[in-house]
């Protein structure tokens, strides 16, 4: 389509469909006969992630990094919805029916949290003497 013609919502809506569903942002353009930018901005204004790009974060560090980042998100989510619940002007018009389901989700929660942590085991160092030593095992 030239430059400036307006889109329509279905041509927004097939593209970005078809890069979620795997294609890539050239694929996706080659097909509905648009630039690769505008369906990169698209996918962007859509608040989405191409599926390859998804893809591309399949290696261990980068996932471990998404892990502790959402673990993070999610502990100060749950911080700041303890301290809002805590409120004496917002706890007096909850029903005792919605307080103990709080409690209970709260419960919950954090004990799942505290169950999910586990002491990390430090491996030695290998430093010149142990990696020595280590040689001098496997050599007698």
């Amino acid at each position: 389509m030239p430059r400036g013609v307006a889109h329509s919502p279905e041509l927004r809506a097939a593209a970005i469909a078809a890069v979620l569903a795997g294609a890539s942002l050239a694929q996706a353009a080659a097909q509905f006969g648009v630039d690769k930018s505008l369906v990169s901005r698209w996918v962007q204004a859509a608040g989405l992630q191409p599926a390859a790009t998804a893809q591309r974060v399949r290696d261990p560090e980068t996932i471990a990094e998404l892990i502790l980042e959402l673990i993070a998100t999610h502990v100060t989510t749950i911080s700041a919805q303890l301290q809002a619940s805590a409120r004496p002007d917002w706890l007096q018009k909850q029903s005792a029916a919605d307080l103990a389901q709080l409690v209970a989700v709260e419960r919950d929660t954090t004990l799942r949290l505290l169950a999910g942590l586990r002491p990390v085991e430090r491996q030695p160092e290998l430093g010149p003497a142990t990696l020595a030593s280590g040689a001098a095992d496997d050599a007698g």
